[in-house]
């Protein structure tokens, strides 16, 4: 019976494996992006998720707020997803960035979703710290559509954070 759960243990630890290869988990699914807490992300600092400074608990400035589509009543804290603007625009850049969901992105029903209230359910949104807005985008943009996909890297490489790794 031992030998079984090795086995299953063996076979799970492979096919994660292999969907961390493949560079992710799912395919992209469509969603908006803004940005919070300053130049160096330190208004992102403590959140939701109870992570605390962001800095000394190694989440650094890669990291999001969820919007109540996202955040699952908290069960996305420290779920990885890669971001990449999604537009052919001057306000995006090339490339994608890989975040941390550390925090909770509030409805504003005061406001419509399209026009402020950017977190309002069933909205999927990402309020980003700054610095890794900045990956993808220019600060002039305020808001951008972007394509995300869930990323289980985070599983099988770091505790903390969401990392890129081309071996293992």
């Amino acid at each position: 019976m031992a030998g079984a759960g090795a086995l299953f243990f063996l076979f799970s630890f492979c096919l994660l494996a292999r969907q961390a290869a493949a560079g992710g988990y799912g395919g992209w699914q469509s969603a908006h992006a803004t940005f919070y807490g300053g130049g160096d992300a330190s208004g992102t600092m403590g959140g939701a998720c109870g992570y605390g400074n962001l800095y000394s608990t190694g989440y650094g400035t890669n990291t999001a707020a969820l919007s109540t589509a996202l955040f699952n009543d908290g069960a996305a804290c420290g779920t990885c997803y890669e971001l990449r603007c999604d537009n052919a625009g001057s306000s995006c850049r090339p490339g994608s960035i890989l975040v941390t969901a550390t925090n909770f992105c509030p409805p504003n029903y005061g406001l419509p979703s399209d026009d402020g209230g950017w977190c309002n359910p069933p909205r999927p949104h990402f309020d980003m710290a700054e610095p890794a807005f900045l990956h993808i985008a220019q600060y002039r943009a305020g808001i951008v559509p972007v394509s995300y996909r869930r990323h289980v890297l985070r599983l099988l490489m770091s505790r903390f954070h969401c990392h890129r790794v081309t071996y293992y």
